[in-house]
């Protein structure tokens, strides 16, 4: 599979890699949702820690899912790197408190 990527609200160019949203068995189709993520978050929030900035982006995805995914400058540009399904309204309040929400 080719390297996805998605512009967000800011004008960054956010690459989702292969492998990184599912495992080999799971559907592909969570890159169309995972795009939408990071084009339209519906909360959007910057954490500065360890000197390193990272930028969470949550949105539901359908009627049942919600997808957290969270992005790190490497290599001079910006990788998801990790992606949280249906995350916890407690992990989400976690991330507010630490954060700041910028959408």
């Amino acid at each position: 599979m080719n390297e996805v990527t998605a512009i967000d609200p800011l004008g960054k160019t956010v690459h989702l890699l292969p492998g990184i949203l599912f495992s080999e068995n799971e559907d592909e189709g969570v890159y169309d949702g995972a795009t939408t993520v990071i084009k339209k978050p519906a909360l959007l929030v910057e954490v500065n820690e360890n000197n390193e900035r990272r930028f969470y982006y949550f949105r539901s995805i359908g009627w049942n899912k919600t997808l957290l995914l969270t992005t790190r400058l490497h290599q001079g540009r910006w990788e998801a790197f990790k992606c949280v399904n249906n995350p916890s309204s407690e992990m989400i309040s976690a991330l507010l408190k630490k954060g700041k929400q910028i959408i």
